[in-house]
This record gives C-alpha cells, structure tokens and sequence, in this order.
C-alpha cells in the first residue's frame, strides 16, 4: 500500500513541504487543486524558517543547512531556497555571509531596525517624533536603570557623558553621545527595551550627523557641550538612585533636544519617507543587523 502524503508540518528536523508538493513539483493550497508559484512556496519556506528560528529549534548565531540540504528537506529547486533565504534577511532573522553561508542572525537588533526602519518611512515620522519616543523609552529605562544598575556600568555611562564634552571631533562626540544613550538604556536591563533604544538612538544620531557634517571641529565642541550639563545631571541622579529626580532629569534632556532640533529645518522638517534618507536609514539597519 502507497504511503499517505504527509498533510501538516512535522517536527523540527523534518519540516518537509513535501505533503503540498503537485504532479509539476510546485506547491499548492492544501485541498485545493492545481499548481503554485515559486513565489509562494517560497513564502511557506519563510514561514516554516521562521518558526523555528523564534521557538530556538535553530538557535541565535547557528548555520543555517546548505542550500541542497534546504532543498532535498522542502523540495523545491535551488533559486526557490535562495529566494526564501533573502526573505528571512530581509526580515533581520537572518544573515548571510558570503562564502560561509546564511545563520540566523545573532541578536534582536537587526529584526527590531528592520521593523521600525519601514514603520518610521511608512508612517512618515519626523525626527522630533523620534526623540520624543526616545525620552519615553529613556524614562522607562531610568526606573529600571535605578534598581538595576551596576556601578561598573554607571562608570561606563559617567565616563561616556564626560566624553560627549570633552570630544574634539564629530566621530568622536558622536561616538560619546550614542554610547552614553545606548548604556543608559542597556543598564535597565531589559532587552528589548535597549534594543529599542539603540535603533533610535543610532539613527537620531546619523540623521544629525548628516545634516551638521559640513561644520567645523569648533562647532561640535559647543554643539555637544551645550547639552553636556543636562546629560552630567542624568549620571549624578542615578548614582543617587533617585527615581523621580533622574526621570525629570531624562525629560529635561530630550526637551533640549527637541528645541535644538527645531532650530534647523533640515531635521525639523525632515521625514524618514523623504528618498533623500533613505541611506541613513539603511545604513542603520545595516549596521544593526552586523550586530
């Protein structure tokens, strides 16, 4: 007796498309007739990758099966595999390295600057918005930090807030900035959280970068020092521990922030759907999936 077709997904291991495969060896709906295209087998094989790169059956940072091994386990053709791969990198789930392979991408910061990255260009957002979700994430983070901080990394976030004064270039007071920022959020705790601090951060960052790159070391001195007192305040009130003071502190910041903001049309009236961004924000997301 013929052995029945397989009707749903086995276990990890066994993943097998192989049950909705036609008489021309292209999938189609399950109880339905006739063929499908490429396009959505490739789709399924997403799906399928996906499920077990979020429930650990392939872990953070593991390799991916070879293409023919991929292949064989679904059976589609080679291109149908390549194509379901660069939807998964696509995603930030996964990432390819020429001459090694495809792995699932190591941390969550790629998958959160993908999403968010063509949240904000859809959605129009404005810098200001960004700031302005940056000080409510931040305010969290503070509550967090003051319970979960170490002192090792309160040293590290003085020592990044000192810099953002003392910098004589824009890489390097860039540098302090977004260090200061993303250890203030890592100190919460909280990994998502941080990673939603980093992909603002980072891009905040690059976007007015990009508008003040043509300015001298002079004005980057005075650009990072004007605000350098308010981001001092911050260090000060979470070495005290002092909740209440440190959020006020944290809002005072991204006010100041804001208002600087507002100060030039190119980031006050700039949107992230604007083609002229588009490169910062890839880069962002580029570099966030690199980990």
């Amino acid at each position: 007796m013929a052995r029945p077709r397989a009707t749903q997904v086995g276990p990890p291991g066994d993943i097998g498309l192989r049950g909705d495969i036609g008489s021309r060896g292209e999938v189609g709906p399950r109880g339905e007739a006739g063929p499908m295209s490429r396009p959505k087998v490739a789709d399924r094989m997403i799906s399928l990758l996906r499920a077990e790169i979020v429930s650990g059956a392939l872990p953070r940072g593991a390799r991916l099966p070879p293409e023919r091994e991929l292949a064989q386990r679904f059976g589609v053709s080679g291109p149908t595999v390549r194509e379901a791969i660069r939807g998964l990198s696509a995603l930030g789930l996964v990432e390819v390295r020429h001459g090694s392979g495809a792995y699932v991408a190591p941390n969550i910061d790629g998958i959160v600057a993908v999403s968010l990255g063509a949240l904000v260009q859809l959605e129009e957002v404005g810098v200001e918005e960004l700031i302005r979700l940056c000080a409510v994430l931040n305010g969290y983070a503070a509550r967090l930090a003051v319970e979960r901080a170490t002192d090792e990394e309160i040293a590290v976030i003085r020592r990044a807030a000192q810099a953002t004064i003392a910098g004589n270039s824009v890489d390097d007071i860039a540098n302090a900035i977004t260090t200061f920022l993303t250890s203030f959020g890592e100190a919460a705790h909280d990994r998502l959280l941080a990673a939603l601090i980093r992909f603002l951060v980072n891009l905040v960052t690059e976007l007015e970068v990009g508008s003040y790159e043509q300015q001298s070391a002079e004005f980057w001195r005075r650009w990072s020092a004007s605000a350098g007192s308010l981001r001092l305040a911050m260090v000060e009130r979470l070495e005290e521990r002092d909740a209440e003071r440190l959020v006020a502190a944290v809002a005072e910041y991204h006010d100041v922030v804001v208002e600087r903001i507002k100060t030039v049309p190119a980031l006050r009236d700039a949107r992230l759907s604007d083609p002229t961004l588009a490169s910062f924000l890839a880069r962002v997301v580029a570099d966030s999936s690199r980990g």
